[in-house]
């Protein structure tokens, strides 16, 4: 489903204009943080959610949820001034998925250990490891 199509959802159906201010007002807060914080706190710093008053802010690490705890009476000061009803916030620790996965390590062997290990697969029975020993053993020498 396209961006287009939820924000005709959003529009149209009355059962989600409540959500649909919820979620303007959660992005408000995202820009005010993102003014408020330094920029190298404010890079690593997500609204989550506002319940009953409570601001959750997630962060990308521990040191920076330390720092924000430390702001955090300034940035409650500063929302009330802006007239939100924000009486706590609550910073909690969001370890950060990357999108892109790590790189696969990759295994070459030797000439010695190549033999090795060709000779093992040659007394093996039929069996994944035999397979999987035998693609171990075809890779070229890492040297």
């Amino acid at each position: 489903m396209s961006d287009t199509r939820v924000g005709l959802l959003l529009n149209n159906l009355p059962e989600l204009q409540a959500l649909k201010r919820h979620l303007a007002i959660l992005a408000v807060l995202q820009r005010l943080v993102a003014d408020t914080l330094p920029s190298h706190l404010s890079n690593s710093v997500n609204v989550a959610s506002l319940k009953g008053g409570e601001l959750t802010l997630a962060t990308h690490n521990g040191a920076v949820a330390s720092k924000v705890r430390q702001v955090a009476p300034r940035l409650l000061s500063f929302f009330c001034q802006q007239g939100y009803e924000i009486t706590g916030i609550d910073i909690k620790v969001q370890v950060r998925m990357y999108d892109k996965p790590l790189p696969q390590k990759k295994i070459l062997l030797g000439d010695n250990a190549r033999s090795a290990v060709t000779s093992l697969v040659e007394r093996l029975q039929p069996s994944p490891l035999k397979d999987a020993l035998k693609r171990l053993a075809s890779r070229s020498s890492g040297d």
